[in-house]
């Protein structure tokens, strides 16, 4: 299909369209400076490609939480790279060593990267400061920003909740439940919401809110949920499953359609 000439005119001003996305290899050709002292052979792929990427989107149109997203990269793929590092390659022994210096090399880029955010304002920096290093003036004014309306995204109310959930049940549900009201068309929902908030009932032994998270939860694809042993503390407990289902099914179409709202937390504690 031959597109008109307006409309093929502002995909290549866009640069960013989905029909004309920069493969990886392309950023390397192009930017070479991004790739750098990544593991040149197959291991860890998807951690290199999630690296490269940020590098190249930031590049494209800065943005204030790019060093954030960087580290969480930066981690992803030292867990990915540290045990490629220890696989001994039997005909190609070079080939490991390219892998324990992207290890080192990673290290090190993740060193500078914490030296070089340690004095930020930034909510997602203030976070990561503080859950990795137990900074606690980080904490501080991350929650600072929390009394000012400055927490209104969806992972910055799941980083909220993580630090609820040690001490408060009831606002880290709040603050779970506020993290899928925030949710726009087009973004990608972070299951680890669902297995949470299930976590959390399970512990505080509402099965039944636990149940139903765990059902909305396998919705959206999250794993390592039994929800089989939940379902059975339920029927022990004389819950109506059919009637949690059916729940769960009304949150999951608010959910998908991004107009969920939050039901009132009231626990029994």
């Amino acid at each position: 299909m031959r597109l008109p000439p307006l409309l093929l005119g502002l995909l290549l001003i866009s640069g960013c369209s989905e029909f004309f996305e920069k493969s990886v290899a392309d950023i390397c050709e192009e930017h070479p400076q991004m790739c750098l002292n990544l593991n040149p052979d197959g291991w860890c792929r998807a951690e290199k490609s999630n690296i490269i990427k940020n590098k190249y989107q930031n590049f494209l149109i800065p943005d204030e939480d790019y060093k954030y997203k960087l580290l969480l990269n930066y981690e992803a793929y030292k867990a990915c790279i540290s045990k490629a590092a220890q696989i001994e390659h039997i005909k190609l022994k070079e080939k490991k060593t390219a892998r324990v210096k992207a290890l080192l090399a990673t290290e090190r880029e993740l060193i500078a990267l914490t030296r070089d955010t340690r004095d930020s304002d930034n909510p997602n920096l203030l976070f990561y400061h503080w859950s990795r290093f137990g900074s606690e003036s980080h904490l501080e004014k991350f929650l600072s920003y929390r009394d000012i309306g400055l927490l209104e995204t969806p992972d910055l109310q799941i980083a909220l909740a993580s630090y609820y959930v040690k001490f408060d049940q009831e606002k880290a549900i709040t603050s779970l439940y506020h993290a899928l009201e925030l949710y726009q068309e087009g973004d990608e929902i972070n299951p680890d919401i669902f297995k949470s908030l299930t976590n959390i009932f399970i512990k505080l032994e509402d099965y039944e809110s636990a149940y139903k998270w765990g059902y909305i939860a396998r919705e959206f694809d999250a794993d390592n949920l039994d929800l089989p042993q939940i379902e059975t503390l339920v029927i022990q407990s004389n819950g109506n499953v059919n009637a949690i289902k059916k729940t769960a099914k009304y949150y999951i179409k608010h959910i998908q359609s991004r107009d969920f709202v939050a039901p009132r937390v009231k626990l029994n504690l």
